[in-house]
């Protein structure tokens, strides 16, 4: 159960910092300046970076909770 709640906090808080840190990476442009939200993946950039691991977080913590679902 221990894991479960670990799993579940890993993906809740990885969703809210990468849609945090993406939302911020797009309101610090002026407006105008980027076509599409998805502009911000440009790999050039170190915000995509940080973005991409908040995602990953969040997925890892899906693996973990669905990992530990199918245990129990």
């Amino acid at each position: 159960m221990k894991k479960l709640i670990f799993a579940c906090s890993l993906m809740l808080c990885g969703m809210i910092g990468g849609t945090g840190w993406l939302i911020a990476a797009t309101s610090i442009v002026q407006g105008g300046a980027w076509s599409t939200v998805l502009s911000v993946f440009d790999f050039g950039n170190l915000d995509c970076y940080i973005i991409l691991l908040f995602y990953a977080i969040a997925v890892l913590g899906t693996v973990i909770a669905v990992r530990e679902l199918k245990e129990k």
